[in-house]
């Protein structure tokens, strides 16, 4: 069985790995980069200069790019950490921190800006003050929602996504196509997004979109489910576990019960 995903390129080789431990065959690239906001370091350091009571990472890299730019400009991160409450989405986030020696108090149930909107309302009724650090591509409605509950947002993008257009990314478009994935997830909007944008700057639209009407597509949440859906396309698989391994589980209990299944109808015939 084989699945393709697209992941940011410090994150393919993993990827790969969790695939083999499941038994599938694994094809991904990234269909952007990660571009570092360097002068976000000073938007960090104007947040801490008056009281915080929560700083929130959504992801791995946003852990790794504000330490990075922290570091760089000699500003001490991990002490201004350990005077607020910090809170992670999901368990790879939450590790990173932890690996930083940073104690991560919050973590939601579901990983996605539903689950923050649950677990930071209680807070939020308090006029807490609430700094994010994360994706210049991150949605507003997190911000908006816990404005409205009122809480005092600070909303810092450390990193932003660029496109990649190059001839080598072009070839990956085609070897994808010649691949012939039965799975290919999707684990966020924006990726979805991009990955239909780049199919049309290399005019590959068609055979992509023949790609998806073929191969089951599994998309990590609700609303990156609905994006897909806007396309035209619908996402056979709604993981809402926000991990790869959950993910690439979830595809593994249903090859399992399609398995099974035709295991019964041969049995009965």
């Amino acid at each position: 069985m084989k699945i393709a995903a697209f992941r940011p390129e410090n994150m393919v080789t993993r990827a790969k790995e969790i695939a083999a431990r499941y038994n599938f065959d694994f094809f991904g690239f990234p269909v952007f980069q990660l571009v570092t906001r360097k002068d976000a370091v000073e938007e960090i350091e104007k947040a801490f200069a008056s009281n915080v009571d929560i700083v929130v990472f959504t992801s791995l890299n946003g852990v790794q790019k504000t330490f990075r730019i922290c570091d760089d400009a000699g500003f001490d991160l991990k002490a201004k950490l350990s005077a607020v409450e910090v809170c992670a989405i999901g368990p790879t986030t939450r590790d990173e921190l932890q690996k930083r020696g940073v104690d991560v108090s919050l973590m939601p149930e579901e990983y996605s800006a539903k689950g923050l909107m649950e677990l930071l309302t209680p807070r939020a009724a308090t006029a807490a003050k609430i700094v994010l650090l994360r994706s210049a591509a991150g949605g507003k409605q997190l911000t908006e929602f816990l404005r409205t509950r009122g809480a005092y947002v600070v909303d810092i993008a450390v990193y932003e996504p660029r496109l990649i257009e190059t001839e080598s990314q072009r070839r990956r478009f085609v070897e994808l196509i010649e691949y012939q994935p039965d799975y290919i997830i999707f684990t966020s909007s924006l990726t979805f997004k991009y990955f239909r944008e780049l199919a049309s700057k290399f005019r590959l639209e068609e055979d992509i979109t023949a790609l998806l009407r073929t191969a089951k597509v599994t998309a990590i949440g609700d609303l990156t489910a609905k994006t897909i859906a806007e396309a035209g396309i619908s996402a056979d698989i709604v993981a809402e576990r926000s991990t790869f391994e959950d993910v690439v589980s979830e595809i593994k209990r249903n090859c399992n019960r399609r398995l099974g299944l035709n295991n019964r109808n041969t049995a009965s015939s």
